[in-house]
């Protein structure tokens, strides 16, 4: 504001921009633009029903667009290089750059700028980006967009159904919808090792969204803790046969049925996991005796889920 940058008449252009930064109570939920926006008014960060949408009633009831930090960072390169050259980065419909948050089991975890459209084995194994898997270990499975997204195992993340080398894009990722494929998401990019118990991944991600629902909706509130919880004692060896089966309807129930999408989120990890590595949540149930125990070193000495 000192510099002229913001304020009354910036740079002499005569247009007005002041700049307020709102603390927050870091709830996940208000992630959501309508929890955000009822946040910023100082009330519980529940989601609003919607329409109306934001961009007609949102902060105060007056008209709000609610950016991404993300798109508003892309901003200034666009308005400096124009936007066909902006659109010339990438392939097909998913033009541009993205931003990775890498984590897991890679040589290089942190957080990457890439051109959409490089392959995911580009991304897991090249120098530039993640550096390949940790010495002496081997890909296992992938999240590639945020703990919301369904989980692939290395086979389903490196190549489509149809063998075509599966692409960082938006496109690419989503072929074959849920049965096969993921979402790109947020690109937090979760990198697996075959030492990876995926019953205990699935639950630290039920737990999580079981933890942050605000509670507005049923199926969202009770769903994620029934699911907490089955799956909790699934891993600590007092699981029953039925409970894959019961932990698949009741992400059913909740996906679908909550007013913003979180619901969705805490649904579809949990389904993807059983869809692709039910023999371990099998397992589990089927050896109870080897149960996880409070405080101890989870995998047995040269123990491997591969």
């Amino acid at each position: 504001e000192a510099q002229g940058l913001l304020g009354k008449n910036i740079l002499g252009s005569g247009y007005d921009l002041d700049l307020f930064v709102q603390p927050g109570g870091g709830a996940y939920i208000c992630g959501e633009e309508t929890a955000l926006l009822e946040s910023l008014e100082g009330k519980r960060g529940n989601p609003r029903n919607k329409p109306p949408f934001p961009a007609v009633k949102g902060v105060w009831q007056c008209p709000t667009v609610v950016n991404n930090v993300e798109s508003i960072a892309a901003t200034s390169w666009i308005v400096n290089n124009g936007g066909d050259a902006y659109a010339a980065i990438g392939v097909g419909r998913s033009t541009g750059t993205k931003l990775i948050s890498a984590s897991g089991h890679i040589k290089k975890p942190g957080v990457y700028e890439i051109p959409l459209g490089i392959t995911v084995e580009e991304f897991i194994y090249s120098d530039e980006w993640c550096g390949g898997i940790r010495d002496g270990h081997k890909l296992k499975a992938v999240v590639a967009g945020g703990s919301s997204v369904p989980i692939l195992s290395a086979e389903m993340i490196l190549n489509t159904v149809d063998g075509e080398k599966r692409l960082m894009t938006y496109e690419s990722l989503s072929d074959g919808g849920f049965a096969t494929g993921t979402m790109l998401g947020s690109g937090g990019f979760i990198v697996m090792d075959e030492t990876t118990c995926i019953v205990h991944n699935t639950l630290t991600f039920a737990r999580f969204y079981h933890h942050e629902s605000c509670g507005q909706c049923s199926p969202c509130r009770e769903g994620t803790g029934w699911m907490d919880k089955v799956i909790y004692r699934i891993e600590h060896g007092n699981g029953r046969k039925e409970d894959i089966d019961l932990l698949v309807d009741v992400a059913k129930k909740i996906e679908g049925n909550t007013i913003c999408p979180l619901g969705d989120a805490a649904a579809w990890p949990v389904a993807a996991a059983i869809r692709h590595f039910r023999d371990e949540f099998e397992w589990h149930i089927e050896h109870p005796e080897l149960a996880i125990q409070p405080g101890a070193v989870y995998m047995r000495p040269g123990a491997s889920w591969a």
